[in-house]
């Protein structure tokens, strides 16, 4: 008897418990998060956002994953990890330019990315190899020449293909949510934003969201870029 009521408190600590749902939807809105990206948007201690986001690895909810020298934390379902390493390369401004600059004129190379940017080629150069790591570009030769053009993860992002709430997310999403809460129901899907509502014995429902927005690299945005500083080496990520 005793088993069985702890086993029905366990399923219903997943996403009733404020904190950790509050985790779970940064975690599904913000692609390439970080660790501490996540501890300072939130008021709890460090050791308490760690806990919660162990118990939700635990329960298939997110994936983490080392990429550039951090741990970064995502979805199990929503967005692949390739994508996820993605935006980590483009939260850099520079990083974001340089992709910007190639999404807008396929089969550039090196100096001219960093002659229209007024960057530093060793710049272009550093940033470029990290996006061919996150398949963001690929490069060819042209000659001497080191030419870019989109890579996997680019198309499927030029597209606004990404960061959409896909059936299978949902479906993933419900299959975790019936083991370990009660009677959760779906209040509202669209390509961008879902809403579930679950039951909670004694109290109101819960009622738990996640808005998704799209993001767009065109020429109006490249213009604002022109303006930056002439020069930046890069030699390390900062």
């Amino acid at each position: 008897m005793v088993r069985r009521r702890r086993t029905k408190e366990k399923r219903l600590t997943l996403l009733l418990h404020p904190l950790r749902r509050e985790i779970y939807r940064l975690v599904c809105e913000t692609p390439g998060l970080y660790f501490f990206e996540l501890s300072s948007a939130l008021t709890a201690p460090h050791g308490t956002v760690n806990w919660h986001l162990r118990k939700l690895e635990e329960a298939n909810l997110i994936k983490s994953a080392k990429f550039g020298g951090k741990r970064i934390y995502f979805s199990r379902t929503l967005r692949t990890e390739d994508v996820e390493k993605a935006f980590v390369v483009l939260k850099h401004l520079t990083a974001r330019k340089i992709f910007a600059h190639i999404l807008n004129n396929e089969g550039c190379h090196q100096t001219q990315i960093a002659r229209a940017l007024s960057i530093h080629h060793d710049t272009v150069r550093h940033h470029t190899l990290r996006m061919e790591s996150a398949f963001l570009v690929s490069s060819f030769k042209d000659g001497r020449k080191t030419c870019y053009k989109l890579g996997e993860v680019g198309l499927k992002l030029q597209e606004e293909s990404i960061n959409t709430i896909s059936n299978t997310y949902v479906a993933a999403l419900m299959d975790i949510l019936e083991e370990n809460c009660l009677h959760p129901e779906i209040e509202e899907v669209s390509k961008n934003h879902l809403t579930i509502r679950i039951e909670c014995p004694g109290k109101e429902d819960t009622t738990f969201s996640i808005s998704l927005s799209q993001w767009t690299f065109d020429e109006e945005w490249e213009e604002t870029i022109t303006h930056q500083p002439k020069t930046e080496i890069v030699k390390e990520e900062a």
